[in-house]
């Protein structure tokens, strides 16, 4: 009997060592199942990724191609891609309700630099850079960095995820958010605009030259760090935050703020005051300081 109960439990550890094997192996078969997708397109492509789970990665490189590799974590979820002339879109979808985590994506994406890109992905992380097409990024939670874009409107949208921008050259930048941190840095454009609602701001470097920026939250602090070449004409108002301003600026008056007010505003321009800046907040610290 002992004998034979030994030969039992060799079957049963060799069976299970078998099993841990087999599963082994299904798994590194299925963390293998990329799907990719590849299409030549034109000087005026778009592409369009929708992905309800899971990081987005978008990269301009030289050439005429898109291509997409999307890597699903489970068999729970689908990815579709369809090509029509130069326009490109793929989304993922759940076959089955799931967890987050098994309904996941990870996308990453090449395009041409011109290509006009729009991402749409809750959870994200999200990642643009290396573009000088239109860029739209609307996210709920997910982090959002966009990066050395340059001669392109610049849409980002967000919920609670922080969002960062940098090196972007001759932009025309709209970014919205509710709670969102949203830290920009050498943000060169026409237009900038950003919105919170108790996110906080922040802006490093300087303001290019005949743009028009636009900073506003209602409880978050905005900070402001510039160098000292910056030319601005700038004004900053909390209604019932300080204003702190430590940067050598001519003080001028603004035809809003009265002069018993200068705990909670400032106006004034640095060199030729090339560029508009605007500082809003409802009850948040704004600081200006010198780079």
């Amino acid at each position: 009997m002992g004998r034979e109960k030994r030969g039992c439990m060799g079957l049963m550890m060799k069976a299970l060592r078998c099993a841990s094997l087999l599963g082994a192996l299904c798994l590194v078969a299925y963390a293998a199942d990329t799907r990719e997708f590849r299409y030549t397109v034109g000087p005026d492509s778009s592409v369009t990724v929708t992905n309800e789970f899971g990081p987005v990665s978008v990269k301009g490189v030289p050439g005429r191609q898109i291509t997409i590799s999307a890597r699903p974590h489970s068999n729970k979820v689908e990815v579709e891609a369809s090509h029509n002339g130069d326009r490109v879109e793929v989304t993922s979808h759940q076959l089955e309700r799931t967890s987050d985590s098994d309904a996941a994506v990870d996308y990453e994406i090449s395009v041409p630099p011109e290509c006009i890109v729009t991402v749409r992905a809750p959870s994200g992380p999200i990642t643009a850079q290396h573009l000088w097409g239109d860029v739209i990024v609307e996210g709920e939670a997910a982090k959002i960095d966009v990066r050395d874009i340059r001669n392109a409107h610049v849409h980002v949208r967000s919920v609670t995820g922080p969002i960062t921008l940098t090196n972007i050259t001759n932009g025309h930048v709209e970014v919205t958010s509710v709670n969102g941190d949203v830290q920009l840095t050498n943000v060169d454009g026409r237009k900038v605009t950003v919105n919170t609602t108790r996110g906080n701001i922040r802006y490093a470097g300087d303001f290019g030259s005949g743009g028009a920026y636009m900073l506003v939250n209602y409880s978050g602090d905005i900070d402001v760090v510039m160098p000292p070449t910056a030319s601005v004409d700038l004004s900053a108002r909390s209604v019932s935050g300080q204003v702190q301003q430590d940067f050598p600026m001519q003080q001028t008056t603004h035809p809003s703020f009265t002069t018993m007010d200068t705990a909670h505003s400032f106006a004034g321009t640095s060199n030729s005051g090339a560029s508009s800046v605007r500082l809003r907040s409802f009850s948040g610290k704004i600081r200006v300081k010198k780079q």
